[in-house]
């Protein structure tokens, strides 16, 4: 993670009287490479040694203008929070981006992607697909085409280990068996691992998969 300097921070910040501790720049220093972390893991990983949530500090991070909020929802969870960099120039900062929320990507998917980063241990080799290299696409040229006629099934990340390439794929819930299978095939070459909800349309198998309820 970049070293960013809290007279540097500060610039840019809404409030001058704070100062990061080495909770929150682990924090940061996760963020940078998965863009949006839920409450959940903070907790668990970066906050466990503290007597109040996660959250809370997280909420003042956001309150000085460092952290946006997000507010999500997960069928059979409910509303739960999830936070990434406020700005661009900020995560510019400590070497990340912005996610990029919308039709085509939700956010649960994108917090999904996040957790699966921690159910695995943290790998430093950890890679979202927009971070992947030109050499990394191209390794996910599908000969033939696939079922819907693209050339290429590009998973969400992807990281080494053993040295082998372990595809990361989130599920938001929304995938039905057919799309499930037809990715498996498409990346029959790579381990792979998935991400759920506990409540899906669809589940899947022969894989390893991460359900988080």
């Amino acid at each position: 993670m970049k070293n960013v300097r809290s007279g540097t921070l500060k610039k840019y910040l809404n409030n001058a009287n704070f100062k990061l501790s080495d909770d929150d720049r682990q924090f940061l220093a996760d963020l940078a490479k998965v863009r949006i972390i839920d409450e959940k893991d903070a907790s668990k990983h970066h906050y466990a040694d503290r007597k109040t949530p996660a959250s809370k500090r997280l909420d003042r991070l956001a309150d000085i203008g460092l952290l946006e909020t997000h507010t999500i929802v997960q069928p059979g969870r409910g509303k739960f929070k999830a936070y990434h960099f406020k700005t661009e120039r900020l995560a510019a900062l400590f070497g990340g981006k912005v996610p990029v929320i919308g039709r085509k990507r939700n956010a649960l998917h994108e917090v999904i992607t996040s957790r699966l980063y921690f159910a695995e241990g943290r790998p430093d080799s950890f890679a979202l697909e927009s971070d992947f290299t030109p050499k990394q696409k191209e390794l996910f040229k599908v000969i033939g085409g696939t079922t819907k006629g693209r050339d290429s099934c590009i998973p969400d990340a992807l990281f080494i280990r053993d040295n082998q390439i372990v595809v990361v794929e989130a599920d938001s819930g929304q995938y039905n068996k057919a799309q499930i299978r037809n990715k498996q095939i498409a990346w029959k070459g790579f381990k792979q691992v998935w991400g759920q909800p506990a409540k899906a349309s669809a589940r899947v198998d022969n894989a390893m998969v991460h359900t988080f309820a």
